[in-house]
């Protein structure tokens, strides 16, 4: 387990319309959380005091980056985090888990921090199934598929 991780707006997105109580599991995993303070603007929907007491350390967004074409500004402040500091990337964006494990980073999917929660015991396998059913219903990215690959994954404790 990495002690820091940077959070996406994604994974920011789909915990806070279907249980944002999972943030503050996530922060309990990691030693810290991050997010830049670009991409918490972006999400729109936390405030800086609501991230705060999720447990969330707000970052600034470097002045300089690297230009990548195929990533926007905001997941190439996430690379950046990965690529100088070595922290976890959590992110459903596929273009930014590309270039984070290029730079030898490791990167959690959404759906795959619910099974390491379950794991660590700060969620139950029950708690992870509702959550990844409503993630299922307010995202359209994770449709029924990638919904029953995690089902069968933490069905089978393939955590």
């Amino acid at each position: 387990m990495a002690v820091i991780a940077i959070c996406d707006a994604n994974i920011l997105i789909d915990y806070s319309k279907s249980d944002i109580s999972i943030i503050k599991k996530i922060s309990e995993y990691y030693e810290q959380v991050c997010v830049p303070d670009i991409i918490l603007q972006e999400v729109g929907i936390i405030s800086d005091e609501q991230a705060k007491a999720l447990g969330i350390t707000i970052v600034e967004t470097p002045l300089e980056l690297e230009e990548v074409p195929s990533l926007s500004y905001q997941d190439r402040t996430c690379l950046y985090y990965v690529k100088h500091y070595k922290w976890d990337c959590l992110t459903n964006d596929v273009a930014l888990r590309k270039h984070c494990v290029e730079a030898g980073g490791t990167v959690v999917w959404g759906l795959q921090m619910l099974l390491k929660l379950v794991e660590a015991d700060l969620i139950t396998a029950t708690h992870a199934e509702k959550v990844a059913r409503k993630i299922n219903l307010v995202n359209r990215e994770i449709n029924d598929i990638v919904l029953q690959d995690f089902l069968d994954k933490l069905e089978n404790n393939d955590l």
